[in-house]
């Protein structure tokens, strides 16, 4: 299935997607509820026809697609179409019918804060990874509470995860029971009229010195117990001339590339 990623909600359906992530199997009937992972944080130069993101994604698409996607994704973004700027930002977004409803961070009702948290969507991330220097990490944790049935998030900067906010049972249809999969990696979106943006560090994921890193990836059950992610989940590039991703060793890949123009 060609999913469109309609549901980011951080730009527009003229702007097509590009990507380069893991997807666990949809033929996993028991369902998926949740995933931790700590990603490489980085920042780029972006015009505001631009979009970098890494990030994991919640799904359930049983049932007709263009209408009922559920969704969540949450992790890290470059995107001055949204924010005006080329900072770097913690992100959430949601949907229950493939971005016809839902929003990111807190744009519209939906996605709930929890106090005491010393991040929230919407905030900056800084300083950024430099591969010569500061080591940015986030690890984000997003899973369903077995008692609730909400999808709790909980983030940590170069720490443990601590809880940020959650989205209610009540926004979704499907994923207010479970998820039929989950993604995790880069993705960056472009006006088709100007060269992809980088993705991840901008080194391709041959290179490991160099390229953006996520590792300590962990499958979340109904229980909350967790799974070091084994070489299962698929991967899937959608323009290997530009960006890549690695297979999964050990709960890690790499990921990225410097974009550009496809040959």
């Amino acid at each position: 299935m060609a999913y469109t990623m309609q549901f980011m909600a951080i730009t527009t359906s003229d702007m097509p997607m590009l990507y380069a992530l893991h997807k666990t199997t949809e033929n996993h009937h028991s369902g998926y509820y949740g995933l931790v992972a700590t990603m490489e944080v980085y920042g780029h130069t972006l015009t505001v026809k631009q979009i970098s993101t890494a990030a994991i994604y919640i799904l359930n698409a049983e049932g007709d697609f263009d209408e009922n996607l559920n969704a969540i994704s949450v992790g890290w973004v470059v995107s001055p179409p949204h924010f005006n700027d080329s900072q770097t930002y913690l992100f959430t977004t949601w949907t229950k019918d493939n971005g016809n409803t839902g929003c990111m961070n807190v744009d519209c009702e939906g996605f709930r804060l929890v106090s005491g948290s010393p991040i929230f969507p919407g905030d900056i991330i800084q300083p950024v990874y430099d591969i010569k220097g500061v080591r940015q990490n986030i690890t984000i944790k997003v899973f369903k509470d077995k008692s609730s049935g909400n999808w709790w998030v909980h983030c940590g900067l170069n720490s443990d995860p601590i809880p940020v906010g959650y989205f209610p049972a009540s926004l979704f249809s499907s994923l207010s029971v479970k998820a039929s999969a989950i993604w995790v990696g880069g993705h960056v979106i472009s006006d088709p009229r100007v060269s992809s943006p980088t993705m991840g560090s901008g080194a391709f994921a041959s290179d490991t010195r160099k390229a953006a890193l996520i590792r300590d990836i962990q499958l979340i059950d109904r229980d909350g117990k967790t799974t070091l992610v084994s070489n299962k989940m698929p991967t899937t590039v959608t323009d290997d001339k530009l960006y890549s991703v690695s297979r999964i060793a050990g709960g890690k890949i790499y990921y990225g590339g410097p974009g550009g123009r496809s040959a």
